[in-house]
């Protein structure tokens, strides 16, 4: 995409070109939109850390949206924002329906990477499926002298 360098008059003399449906000008248009802000206001940082360390101290347990929006001068008006700028810091936040307009918030992952205590995951950090599921370590086969040439036969021919 190009871009058009144009001078002190001719951007003058665009913004106040009317346009032929409605007779608007670039200028009221300019006027008219609303001041954006640099991010959410510092008050809700305080909001940011309580609702984190409701996450942390809850673990697998999770907290219900409707528990932060009861709690209005502890977490916010907007709960739901802070677990947005959570997710955009980096926490992994599982979001889980828990009724027709409620949903449980569950800390997977903080920003640092580190889960928090008592977690557990659905998804084991172990590579083995096996493990995972059943805490034990898979049985080693030992190789027989014959062999089929194919893994999953070879431990039944014996």
């Amino acid at each position: 995409m190009q871009s058009i360098t144009v001078g002190p008059d001719v951007a003058s003399a665009t913004s106040n070109v009317k346009t032929p449906q409605s007779g608007i000008t670039l200028d009221e248009v300019a006027r008219a939109r609303p001041p954006h802000g640099n991010g959410a206001p510092s008050r809700t940082r305080s909001h940011y850390d309580r609702v984190l360390a409701l996450l942390r101290e809850r673990g697998s347990a999770g907290v219900l949206s409707s528990e932060l929006y009861d709690a209005p001068k502890l977490f916010g008006r907007s709960p739901r924002n802070r677990v947005s700028e959570l997710r955009q810091d980096g926490c992994l936040i599982e979001t889980v329906p828990a009724g027709s307009s409620v949903v449980r918030y569950i800390l997977i992952r903080d920003s640092n990477g580190a889960a928090p205590p008592g977690h557990t995951s659905s998804v084991s950090d172990s590579q083995d499926w096996y493990t995972a599921q059943t805490g034990k370590s898979r049985a080693t086969v030992e190789p027989s002298g014959c062999t089929t040439g194919l893994p999953l036969f070879d431990a039944a021919v014996r």
